[in-house]
């Protein structure tokens, strides 16, 4: 409450989020806190800043073990985003929205600071506005019926687990 809530708010942001956690799970609980205009805001300012944050750790810190995690198919698209300037990165962002691993990939690619703070500062408003007033809708909505949140929260459990069970590992290659 007061001043200090948003301001645990973002700065949780930047502490957390850049190192692997999506910004919705922010977003979507500023959603039920506050009125959507502050939500946008402060999600805003949070999102761009964890971004900020994660794209840099990678460009100065981590840039052989993100490089070393890009799958083929998608180190290609550095090329790409190096010649086009702001619209992929805000193109990228709207798809991928507040994913730290498109942060990890603009951190590590050719692309420069500003095009990449540009282009995120822009691609990012319209998944959080979309997380805001609608996710923000169906969690308002799921907290008032408890019984229907409990029955998601199993549900969405026992399909992440049917999921982690059935993926596809790497093989072993240590030959044990």
């Amino acid at each position: 409450s007061g001043w200090i809530g948003p301001v645990v708010f973002v700065l949780s942001m930047w502490v957390i989020q850049p190192f692997g956690l999506p910004g919705v799970f922010f977003v979507l609980p500023a959603a039920v806190v506050w009125p959507w205009q502050a939500a946008v805001a402060l999600s805003g300012v949070g999102n761009l800043g964890a971004s900020t944050i994660a794209c840099l750790f990678a460009r100065w810190f981590a840039r052989e073990w993100v490089n070393s995690r890009i799958p083929p198919r998608i180190a290609h698209w550095d090329a790409r985003l190096a010649e086009g300037g702001v619209g992929p990165v805000i193109l990228l962002r709207i798809v991928t929205g507040q994913l730290p691993p498109a942060d990890w990939f603009l951190g590590v690619s050719k692309i420069s600071f500003r095009t990449f703070f540009v282009g995120t500062a822009i691609g990012i408003v319209p998944g959080i506005i979309m997380a805001v007033v609608v996710g923000g809708s169906v969690l308002t909505w799921a907290l008032d019926r408890p019984v229907v949140l409990a029955v998601g929260v199993v549900v969405a459990g026992l399909l992440g687990a049917l999921w982690w069970t059935r993926r596809p590992t790497a093989p072993d290659t240590t030959g044990t």
